[in-house]
């Protein structure tokens, strides 16, 4: 008997948000209008809870860091070669930290690439399936906290009791552990874990090319 890993996630993770982030250390939007503003208008000042399953372009500025929201953005990121956009970011700020975060509960799907002074020294990306790319040493926020397992060992005995094997136990680790990485990421660039933000602190513009976005 298979055991859906999205049932799993949801377990541990009630709230069904869909992150798509870039963060530049010490960077303002001023300073990538040129780059990703320039065919953008300006429509309204947000918060982060208004960035769930973004179909725009949202920035702003928080605890220092420059904050960019676009669903395509990140995966410019998750490749063996950056893409355009990603590449001119990186060239835009040489000598700064730039992080990429996706979580996509709807679908299961992960990323983060995290770049200090123009090196990219960490990136992963997959989903429930596969992890379809991985460059780099795994990170601090990677590991598993002893004092707060993944999975209890009751949980572990539950899916031994459904009849998963031990090898499909360790895959739905692997993907718990991995899909849990952006969120704790977020407090490299944003000063706390996602779930401990209050995301209606989190002031960003939202951006549109003068059509309504629905």
């Amino acid at each position: 008997m298979m055991v859906s890993l999205t049932v799993i996630f949801i377990k541990h993770w009630p709230m069904a948000w869909n992150k798509y982030y870039v963060f530049v250390k010490g960077a303002g939007v001023k300073e990538v209008e040129a780059l990703l503003l320039k065919e953008l208008s300006p429509e309204k000042e947000v918060n982060l809870f208004d960035t769930n399953k973004p179909q725009t372009l949202f920035a702003g500025e928080y605890n220092g860091c420059l904050i960019i929201v676009e669903k395509d953005l990140p995966f410019e990121f998750f490749d063996a070669g950056l893409d355009k956009r990603a590449k001119a970011l990186v060239d835009l700020f040489p000598e700064a930290e730039i992080g990429a975060l996706l979580q996509n509960s709807t679908v299961g799907q992960y990323g983060y690439t995290v770049i200090k002074a123009g090196k990219r020294i960490r990136t992963k990306y997959g989903a429930e399936e596969a992890v379809y790319f991985e460059f780099g040493t795994p990170l601090e926020e990677e590991q598993e906290s002893p004092g707060e397992p993944l999975f209890e060992e009751e949980e572990l005995e539950e899916m031994r009791e459904d009849g998963l094997s031990e090898k499909e136990i360790r895959e739905i680790i692997r993907y718990e552990r991995d899909f849990r990485v952006p969120g704790k990421l977020v407090k490299r660039y944003l000063g706390v874990i996602f779930n401990e933000l209050d995301p209606a602190e989190v002031k960003l513009t939202r951006y549109s090319r003068g059509v309504e976005e629905l």
